[in-house]
């Protein structure tokens, strides 16, 4: 009787190693993984805030593009405005010397 409980102890505990190594492999494989979707999900946020760095320069250069066409338009329209004015202003001077009042200058 001795013999058959230390079998069925030594068959209980190759049984235990089995599932314990069972275990560790399948522990293994799901850290591995683990690590591996972590980096899949790394190396898609890096991709992402690259993508997002291009795109914010191109933004950024779109813009300075656009403030520099409308600085340019503003200018040119300045240019026409001082020489629209300043024909104003001479048309009123030659009428107020009509009217006898001399020496107006601009």
């Amino acid at each position: 009787a001795v013999v058959s409980t230390q079998s069925t102890g030594e068959t209980n505990l190759a049984h235990m190693q089995v599932q314990l190594d069972t275990t560790k492999s399948k522990l293994d494989e799901t850290e591995k993984a683990k690590a591996d979707l972590q980096k899949k999900y790394d190396d898609a946020v890096e991709k992402m805030e690259r993508e997002m760095s291009d795109m914010e320069k191109k933004y950024e250069s779109i813009l300075i593009e656009a403030m520099d066409a409308v600085a340019g338009k503003l200018e040119q329209a300045q240019s026409l405005w001082q020489k629209s004015c300043k024909m104003v202003q001479l048309r009123n001077i030659a009428k107020l010397r009509e009217f006898g009042l001399p020496n107006l200058e601009l």
